[in-house]
């Protein structure tokens, strides 16, 4: 009886669901990563979230991200087209691969703030839609 009460809070979780567009070529992996606070945000050891997932086609591609608490969060994505695993970047740091934040923050010479990228994910769940991009 104990057990169910701690499985059972996650079945009433809102779901967080993403459709990512502008998807550069059908190669590849996205990299996507959700935090939860501003001070997680965009630090690889404290993602909250994460998936990778094989890209096959250009078109859109929806995905789940799961159930979540309700909060406030920010997300971000890139789309490895070489396969190596990291976000690539040209020597002054700019990216050379597509990404994106949520709220489609694109502010120019930095990353975004988690107050540009965050959004709330309330009781019912939520859909975003994150467009991709190149520098």
């Amino acid at each position: 009886m104990l057990l169910l009460f701690w499985i059972l809070p996650s079945f009433f979780e809102p779901e967080l669901q993403v459709e990512f567009r502008n998807l550069h070529e059908a190669k590849g992996s996205l990299y996507v990563a959700v935090y939860d606070g501003s001070d997680a945000f965009l630090k690889v050891e404290q993602v909250r979230r994460k998936k990778i997932v094989p890209i096959g086609q250009t078109d859109a591609l929806k995905l789940s991200l799961g159930n979540l608490p309700p909060g406030k969060y920010a997300l971000s994505c890139f789309q490895d087209l070489n396969g190596n695993g990291q976000l690539d970047t040209n020597w002054m740091g700019i990216p050379s691969e597509p990404y994106g934040f949520s709220n489609n923050s694109r502010p120019k010479f930095r990353a975004p703030k988690w107050t540009e990228a965050a959004f709330d994910l309330g009781q019912s769940g939520k859909t975003i839609s994150v467009r991709l991009e190149r520098w």
